[in-house]
């Protein structure tokens, strides 16, 4: 592996695709910064900005995440398909499933992007666009793109953020991929978050880039803003700034690959 940039720590002798990544810098608490890493011929790069880089000591305050992620390959091939990834989140980020309401699979699985906003436009906390190859045996690699929806919904009767794409081209084609949340009692990871590939996907494509924004603030009162995501920064007493690791991610891929990631951030105090 050549050497990374920024905050992404990887291990060795695996291989990373672009939606999972993207999900990894969801509750980043930095300002801009750009990483990539590179395994054999395979290359990945993430962009992270957050909206405040300040935030409280102790408390939970809302914020708002700008992510991009970008797989590729050095020989102009399609990297292996993603089938399962986990990522465990630091205690001090925080996803509130409570904040909005909740969205069933079933009234965006399928739908179009105008559809999916009509049926769960309440639930939305994210959107942007994503960009993929869909592999044909005869007609080779056809590149396309389209809308990206994030949702906080259930899966399988459990807390779920639902992301769904919807593409146009070559066809008509709409996909739902759950990532579980779940809650771990101890250590510094509090949330977990996972999901199974391909089974969300079938055999359609392999989405290689992603871009979007996920945050929403839906009430403003005497107390707090309330957010899906929230986030503080666990500065020591008399510090204003502060590095810890945020997030670590666990990825299995086609073929056996396996990748273990940590996100290192840094925060400030606000105030």
């Amino acid at each position: 592996m050549h050497g990374s940039v920024g905050d992404l720590v990887s291990a060795p002798g695996s291989k990373a695709g672009g939606l999972c990544l993207a999900l990894l810098a969801v509750v980043t608490t930095s300002a801009a910064l750009a990483a990539s890493v590179q395994e054999g011929t395979l290359r990945v790069s993430i962009t992270t900005q957050i909206r405040p880089f300040r935030l409280p000591r102790t408390e939970a305050a809302p914020i708002d995440v700008f992510l991009a992620g970008h797989i590729s390959s050095s020989t102009g091939g399609v990297p292996s398909q993603l089938t399962r990834m986990t990522i465990l989140v630091n205690r001090h980020g925080v996803l509130d499933t409570h904040a909005v309401p909740v969205c069933p699979v079933s009234e965006i699985r399928p739908a179009t992007t105008a559809h999916a906003l009509e049926r769960c436009g309440p639930s939305l906390i994210g959107s942007g666009h994503f960009w993929a190859s869909v592999v044909f045996a005869e007609q080779g690699v056809y590149h396309t793109t389209g809308r990206l929806l994030a949702f906080d919904g259930e899966s399988h009767g459990k807390p779920a953020v639902l992301a769904q794409i919807y593409t146009t081209q070559p066809f008509p084609s709409s996909f739902v991929v759950p990532f579980a949340i779940s809650h771990v009692a101890k250590g510094r990871y509090g949330t977990r978050l996972s999901a199974e590939l391909p089974q969300a996907l079938g055999e359609w494509g392999f989405v290689d880039r992603i871009k979007m924004t996920i945050g929403r603030v839906v009430q403003r009162g005497a107390s707090r803003e309330k957010s899906f995501l929230d986030a503080s920064c666990p500065a020591p007493r008399g510090a204003k700034v502060a590095a810890f690791p945020l997030a670590h991610a666990e990825f299995s891929f086609a073929g056996g690959q396996e990748l273990q990631a940590t996100v290192v951030k840094s925060c400030g105090v606000a105030g």
